[in-house]
């Protein structure tokens, strides 16, 4: 079993896993990951594959890595089904799982809906019986980790959640980030230390970088197409290069996407200078930095793998 202390505030360098690609590989990447020395693997869940159950797949296929969802909409599952699915991987990892939950679309009143859910949740995960002697799902909690992007949603981590998990970009984002969620645990009495920042990092290595500078851009440009991304990129001094790519998107040229906004958000070229960019990110105060690899288009698995390899933890 995980030691508590390594899974609510885990340090190091972790791997996203996105593309559904076959069993056989997506299990071996992550088994190729603990291998090479990885904390954990989160899984966003985007399409092809419920994120619960192949967790609960990989628990029982690695033994050292970290397992996290990464992360749930708030809106996919009802409470107890989270629950349910969290104290499933946890019990078959021996205590790895991490749960962590966004809130979907940028609603008003999601941010407290998403409140309402964590305190919910942390009844039903509760590693003791309840007052009224009904079983509790886990023998040991399980850590919530948020999403967080504006103001308002880092406030909310810092006050309730054990970790904090950053999205597209630059190093000097997650100066800010934990800042802010610094002095909001410090204005709820907790102490800052015990919330993890972790932040995902796109990289493409090892391969030919044409075609990683290319999945790069379409994904780039996806994103940037998204208003709180938009916010996001422009606040750090990206705004024309947002702009550029969100048309690029509109019009479907991807290869319009500008290569500035790539090379300031994701990794791809030299694999030493991309370890350089990781460790920027270390530097800048991620506790867990997460690399997320976008695979080519020609080679789906090779892409993976190789860019797992590349930025492999030293040591």
């Amino acid at each position: 079993m995980a030691a508590m202390d390594q899974v609510r505030q885990p340090r190091g360098t972790a791997v996203a896993l996105r593309d559904p690609l076959p069993w056989q590989a997506f299990s071996g990447a992550a088994q190729l990951a603990e291998d090479l020395g990885y904390a954990a693997v989160l899984l966003p869940e985007t399409s092809g594959r419920d994120a619960v159950a192949a967790l609960t797949g990989l628990a029982g296929e690695t033994s050292t890595l970290l397992l996290g969802t990464g992360v749930l909409p708030m809106t996919s599952r009802s409470s107890r089904l989270i629950a349910m699915g969290a104290a499933t991987v946890q019990e078959r990892s021996g205590g790895r799982a991490i749960l962590g939950l966004g809130t979907g679309p940028a609603v008003p009143g999601a941010l407290g809906r998403l409140r309402a859910l964590v305190a919910e949740l942390r009844t039903l995960l509760r590693a003791a019986p309840a007052a009224d002697g009904t079983p509790s799902l886990v023998a040991t909690p399980v850590p919530i980790w948020l999403s967080a992007l504006g103001p308002r949603a880092l406030e909310t981590a810092g006050e309730i959640a054990d970790g904090v998990l950053l999205n597209w970009c630059p190093p000097q984002r997650v100066t800010q980030a934990r800042e802010a969620v610094r002095g909001a645990a410090l204005r709820s009495d907790r102490d800052p230390d015990l919330v993890t920042v972790a932040v995902y990092v796109r990289a493409s290595l090892g391969g030919d970088e044409a075609a990683a500078l290319a999945a790069l851009r379409a994904a780039a440009g996806e994103y940037a197409s998204y208003p709180a991304y938009a916010r996001q990129l422009a606040a750090l001094g990206l705004g024309d290069e947002v702009e550029a790519a969100a048309a690029a998107r509109r019009a479907r040229r991807p290869d319009e996407v500008p290569e500035s906004l790539v090379r300031a958000v994701a990794l791809l070229g030299d694999p030493a200078a991309a370890r350089t960019g990781l460790q920027a990110y270390r530097e800048a105060g991620a506790d867990l930095v997460v690399v997320y690899p976008v695979v080519t288009r020609d080679d789906p698995t090779g892409s993976l793998t190789a860019t797992i390899r590349a930025l492999a933890p030293a040591g």
